[in-house]
């Protein structure tokens, strides 16, 4: 299941990426990873650690929900504008799946 969250959110991460306009050499430079590591973790190789994801959000200048928002274009029931408490315990409970 894990793989399957890692997928999810490392195309999320490359989608916001390409609409951003930010090569992933660029990117991976500004979240202090090397080109390789975010190619694992868009290609769902790896999992985002909490800081990585702050980084992300910072460097993208997205909310960290957008991170977890249906891949498939579906419309989110709810714009969110700021990280709020369950997207924080949404995220750490799929940390916390990852490490198994």
């Amino acid at each position: 299941m894990t793989e399957i969250y890692n997928k999810m959110i490392g195309t999320r991460v490359k989608m916001l990426r390409i609409t951003k306009g930010i090569s992933q050499t660029e990117l991976a430079k500004q979240i202090g990873v090397t080109q390789t590591h975010l190619s694992n973790i868009e290609n769902g190789r790896a999992g985002l650690t909490i800081p990585n994801l702050i980084k992300l959000h910072d460097a993208l200048n997205t909310p960290i929900s957008s991170f977890f928002e249906d891949i498939e274009g579906k419309p989110q029931e709810e714009k969110k504008s700021e990280v709020t408490l369950e997207d924080l315990t949404e995220l750490l409970h799929l940390l916390k799946a990852g490490k198994n």
